[in-house]
């Protein structure tokens, strides 16, 4: 058995370890951060300490088990201590990369959305890679892990390089370390008092940054941070107070139907005669909202204030409370019979513990595996329309069907491609979004003219039946898709019209066909629905929406959020904020059409704007602690 490593071969194991940390946490850096001294100075000191925290927990973990081992099993533990500090540094380095992949694509860091991805069921799932991305990724972990195996095995059991590192003084390193640690965190507070944004912006590209401010400080010394500073959005917490009064129904002595379409990231151009010709003949019989906007750029936060009508921020105290929306207790209370039907899972998102947390198990249909998501799709089809035939004609129905195919990588049938060439092996990690991204979108357009073949299925049932006069159609995607539009591919890293613009088409037995050109939201949803099942109400008691159809609609602007941030999104201008930020704040600003806005003083009029519109209402719904 292999003698008990010392502990200068594994501080010498853990520096090689850092090296490659440190070319990981600097591909994630940008070249502009080293165009101004100052700036170059905090990256090189940040880069190069917080790549050494990154992997402190492994370097800790390891020695404290050498130590119990050498005090214990010292003739046995050595292959324990060795899958110890290999395993835990291959599983920095994979996070490390992974973030980086993640930070490209999307924007932003692993986050709690991102471990709630992960650690939810159906999570990896809902992400739609297909074999070749999963075996590219299994693949970089295995080199990963080779790598760091085969730096252990060289350094440690064969002692190599030990009079290359004879000379270090570790006690010397880890103080040279801290230095560099303590210099970076003066130069951010510095930042953060005087609001210099370059070290401010440049401190978001490390994953799990920790700031450091001195705000009274720095005022106390005479530093007074500019006008104009980018803001955050604080949420109270406290008790849910949701409706804000007992709802008020007149059941009706007709109660209609309810049909609920919904297609995973069907952005709002695809409602087109050629790539979805049965959804937009239909929308010339229905409401057509044609500038619409989901509630956010991301599935949970989309589907939530469609049916919730709230912002979504709400998301949270609602799937803490196991809280249905008033909508689902309605329809309920009145006896409809439910077919809920996804080509995905309700686990992931979580809507098994928050839209549909109070529905019958036997209610709710998904079909996330087996075969390919297009067949998935069409045999969901098949039997909400087998539900229809089969349900109690004297009772109303509400079905719901999301809709898969339009989720990366993108499913359809080849017979049926309007769009060409398309990209045949879509590959997450391997492709190039920017050459390859038209071909990419053909995929995506496919995708959607296939989900219209589906809806054009149920339209055609529904009127088959004698049930369309009778029954409120409604389609929706749960939010957009960006195709490097504005820079990026997929949904929730921006507020653009790309990812949060959505069809809309709500046809309302005895309602004449309208066009509304204007800002619509998802929002406005249950605010619409909810008179039409008796509740009198008005909107305000139970939503941030408005009733599409009272006379006189009009919305001066939209509301979306994500994980951690809330966006106004005005015809002139939109603005995001951080919700309950911590560090470095950054207020998106740009255009109706997501440029960036270049007149300061319009920058600052937007963002108090748009904090005085979105305040009031981030807190409508719950009670202030006692």
């Amino acid at each position: 058995m292999p003698a008990l490593p010392s502990a200068r071969q594994l501080n010498r194991y853990f520096l090689f370890s850092w090296l490659i940390a440190l070319a990981l946490v600097a591909g994630l850096q940008s070249a502009r951060q080293f165009l101004v001294p100052a700036v170059a100075g905090w990256t090189l000191a940040a880069t190069l300490s917080y790549a050494f925290l990154y992997l402190l927990p492994a370097l800790l973990a390891t020695h404290l088990l050498r130590l119990a081992i050498r005090k214990t099993s010292p003739k046995t533990g050595s292959a324990l201590l060795a899958a110890t500090a290999v395993g835990l540094t291959t599983l920095t380095q994979t996070l490390l990369y992974a973030d980086r992949i993640i930070r490209d694509m999307y924007g932003f860091h692993i986050n709690g959305f991102v471990i709630d991805l992960v650690s939810t069921p159906g999570g990896i799932d809902s992400l739609g890679a297909t074999t070749a991305t999963q075996l590219t990724a299994a693949g970089i972990v295995s080199l990963l892990g080779a790598a760091q195996a085969g730096l252990y095995i060289w350094i440690v059991r064969r002692d190599g390089l030990a009079r290359w590192t004879v000379r270090i003084r570790w006690r010397w390193a880890l103080l040279a370390v801290a230095l560099l640690g303590m210099g970076e965190r003066m130069a951010y507070a510095y930042s953060a008092a005087s609001n210099y944004q370059p070290i401010l912006f440049a401190s978001e590209r490390y994953p799990l940054y920790q700031p450091l401010t001195m705000r009274k400080l720095a005022k106390h010394l005479g530093i007074e941070s500019p006008r104009g500073e980018a803001q955050s959005l604080n949420v109270r917490e406290g008790s849910l107070a949701y409706p804000l009064t007992p709802l008020r129904v007149e059941t009706p002595k007709a109660p209609l139907n309810v049909v609920w379409l919904v297609a995973e990231s069907l952005r709002f151009d695809m409602l087109d005669a050629r790539i979805m010709p049965r959804l937009w003949a239909f929308s010339n019989d229905a409401l057509r909202l044609e500038k619409h906007y989901s509630g956010g750029n991301l599935t949970q936060m989309g589907v939530f204030s469609m049916f919730y009508g709230l912002y979504g921020n709400n998301w949270f105290p609602m799937h803490a409370a196991r809280r249905a929306p008033v909508l689902m207790d309605v329809l309920q209370r009145q006896d409809y019979q439910f077919a809920l039907h996804t080509s995905q899972r309700f686990t992931y998102p979580a809507f098994d513990k928050t839209v549909f947390v109070n529905m019958r198990a036997e209610d709710m249909h998904a079909f996330e595996s087996g075969p390919p998501p297009w067949q998935r799709d069409a045999k969901n089809i098949d039997d909400i329309l087998a539900f229809i035939d089969r349900r109690e004609p004297s009772r109303p129905f509400m079905s719901y069907m999301f809709f898969e195919s339009t989720h990366a990588p993108y499913d359809f049938p080849q017979e049926g491609a309007i769009a060409r060439p398309y990209l045949e092996n879509f590959n997450y990690l391997t492709a190039d979004f920017a050459t390859q991204t038209p071909q990419i979108k053909n995929r995506y357009i496919n995708a959607a003219h296939h989900v219209d073949a589906q809806i054009g299925r149920v339209i055609d049932h529904l009127k088959a039946k004698g049930l369309l006069e009778k029954t409120v159609v409604i389609v929706l995607g749960d939010h957009g898709e960006e195709f490097m539009e504005r820079g990026r591919w997929g949904h929730s890293a921006e507020f653009n019209r790309f990812q949060t613009g959505t069809p809309a088409v709500i046809r309302v037995p005895g309602q004449a066909p309208r066009v509304v050109s204007g800002i619509t939201s998802h929002l406005d949803i249950p605010a619409t629905l909810m008179p039409l099942l008796g509740v009198k109400n008005p909107p305000s008691d139970y939503s941030h929406g408005y009733d599409l159809l009272a006379p006189g609609y009009r919305r001066e602007y939209a509301v979306a959020a994500d994980w951690n941030r809330i966006a106004y999104l005005g015809d002139d201008f939109k603005v995001s904020f951080p919700l309950n930020a911590l560090g470095a704040i950054r207020n998106e600003v740009t255009d109706g059409d997501d440029r960036p806005l270049a007149d300061s003083s319009g920058v600052i009029k937007a963002i108090r704007t748009a904090m005085l519109e979105i305040m009031g209402n981030l807190s409508r719904f719950s009670r202030a602690p006692s």
